[in-house]
């Protein structure tokens, strides 16, 4: 059974309208009549076998759905519709998305309601890989980009997840691992990380509260002894960056460069104290993701299916392709470090009193990251991590940016979608 929301199916002259008013579906996008996608083989020989030989039989497959919907879904706006066309006869489909509409409009009410200057949240189910949520919001103006498909966002200490997972996959530390620092933990200098010494202010924080509490010189100090510029630039890799996270849509790449082996700059990345490492919010909840799963990177999905007007399934999202990124081991650790996060930690004020009644049971983790950005220009809040009770999983990254005032932090963002998430009743 399908559980992503099957578009309505206007007739070629339906005019561009906002997706808020078609089946309460708030995307923050709008639709457009017909975009037209042209497959390239030949007719099928029977309707029996059009499920099953949809690809050969209608030539479309994943990167024509991409081609498709990809340019106006960059410019904020979101087909609905297609026109499949086989010898010059078109075939209107109708595009059944893998977005949960009542998350979605929870997500973009939550932005709407607080009106950071700009917002994103992006959720995913981690097993899958299918998109959840895609809420983009501007305080100021017309929206011209959809915020999500972009990675102009320095990933700030979101990256010491990247730096923990190598640490602790390479077997040079564990969570309970005890690691001596100086200076407050929010600062960054050399003298503190690339001359340590232990002298009575040292302080002696395990490995999961240095995450949770986000001290910088402890992660740019493992990034330096521990993990190596080569490591780095591995698990990077291994996590995404750099590279096309297989979507059926076009978005920017994440970016991570470390080209040189200057201890210092090493430091710096490792700590994400940098705007040369970027994150697309699609690609953070790819990360948290993996780390929800056991280990596994998934392909970032939002069209389920492609349903020509009389019912026959053009174009089915083949079986969830996965690439194993850590051992299962590793993604224990770096889970206890994430809810140590919400706890205690740097997201802890966000989920205040979350952990009762319907929310007893539900485990949350994630990491925050705060760093000033200038595209657009403002300072950046993210809170990337995952939910789940039981079989029911939710990856997710919250994205606020500021330029004056905190309207709202990016973890309470995710809290309250998380809430309606796993409410009993979700309506």
């Amino acid at each position: 059974m399908r559980h992503g929301h099957q578009c309505p199916r206007p007739s070629k002259t339906t005019p561009v309208r906002p997706v808020s008013n078609i089946q309460g579906l708030l995307l923050r996008v709008w639709a457009v009549p017909i975009a037209v996608a042209v497959g390239s083989l030949g007719w099928p020989t029977s309707l029996d076998s059009l499920e099953r030989q949809s690809l050969s039989t209608w030539g479309v497959d994943r990167a024509l759905i991409s081609q498709t919907i990809s340019p106006p879904l960059s410019n904020g706006r979101f087909p609905l519709r297609i026109s499949v066309n086989h010898k010059d006869t078109p075939h209107p489909s109708s595009i059944q998305y893998t977005i949960d509409s009542s998350l979605q409009n929870a997500t973009a009410a939550v932005l709407e309601h607080y009106r950071p200057d700009y917002g994103v949240f992006v959720a995913i189910d981690p097993e899958s890989g299918h998109l959840l949520a895609i809420a983009s919001h501007q305080r100021e103006g017309t929206p011209e980009h959809n915020l999500a498909l972009r990675a102009s966002y320095p990933a700030a200490s979101v990256f010491k997840i990247i730096t923990a997972a190598a640490a602790v996959d390479l077997g040079k530390v564990q969570a309970d691992t005890v690691l001596p620092f100086n200076g407050k933990e929010t600062s960054l200098y050399r003298k503190n990380v690339l001359h340590h010494k232990n002298n009575q202010w040292t302080r002696h924080f395990t490995l999961k509260k240095s995450f949770a509490k986000s001290v910088n010189t402890v992660f740019a100090r493992m990034g330096i002894e521990l993990v190596t510029r080569e490591h780095l630039l591995a698990y990077a890799e291994r996590f995404g960056f750099n590279q096309s996270l297989g979507s059926d849509f076009i978005l920017d790449n994440s970016t991570f460069q470390l080209t040189s082996d200057d201890p210092w700059l090493i430091a710096k990345t490792a700590a994400g104290y940098t705007r040369e490492t970027t994150l697309n919010p699609i690609h953070g909840a790819v990360i948290a993701a993996t780390i929800a799963n056991g280990g596994y990177r998934v392909r970032p999905t939002l069209v389920d299916a492609l349903i020509e007007d009389h019912g026959i399934i053009l174009y089915e999202t083949p079986p969830t392709t996965r690439i194993r990124v850590l051992a299962s081991k590793t993604t224990d650790q770096l889970q206890e470090m994430m809810e140590t996060t919400v706890r205690i930690g740097s997201a802890k004020s966000s989920f205040k009193n979350f952990f009762r009644g319907d929310y007893s049971e539900v485990r949350v983790g994630g990491k925050t990251g705060t760093l000033t950005g200038l595209n657009p220009p403002g300072r950046y809040d993210w809170f990337v991590g995952y939910a789940h009770r039981g079989e029911k999983k939710l990856a997710f990254a919250s994205l606020c940016i500021n330029r004056e005032y905190w309207h709202v932090k990016s973890a309470y963002v995710a809290r309250k979608a998380i809430e309606h998430y796993f409410s009993v009743d979700p309506s």
